[in-house]
């Protein structure tokens, strides 16, 4: 298994520990990707999962920039559209997982567009 792959599941188990609703797993279209797409009680949560084995680049959530976010913000708009939902509430939130040394640690950072 690939580390993302394996830090979406951790991701994955987290949310679902905090009474989080999963709706979808790598939800893909021309726009891009987004991790995980989740309610959390009434909010749509669109999710973004970056999973490191060290800190040569900085912390895992480092690598989210401002295109990163633009890229999930047009397909969070395109899932929301296809969807035939009508959600009020939407955020964007970042899990981070490093594993270094036979740790694991998972911060999860809510609404990062504020």
């Amino acid at each position: 298994m690939s580390l993302g792959c394996l830090g979406e599941r951790m991701a994955e188990r987290y949310l679902i520990k905090k009474g989080y609703r999963i709706l979808k797993k790598n939800f893909r279209c021309m726009m891009g990707e987004i991790d995980i797409i989740a309610m959390d009680g009434t909010e749509l949560v669109f999710i973004e999962v970056k999973t490191r084995k060290n800190q040569n680049y900085g912390l895992p959530c480092e690598a989210i920039n401002a295109e990163k976010i633009r890229h999930i913000k047009r397909t969070a708009a395109y899932y929301t559209m296809v969807s035939g939902e009508d959600y009020q509430d939407i955020r964007l939130d970042v899990i981070e997982i490093l594993i270094t040394k036979g740790q694991t640690w998972l911060h999860h950072i809510e609404n990062i567009t504020g």
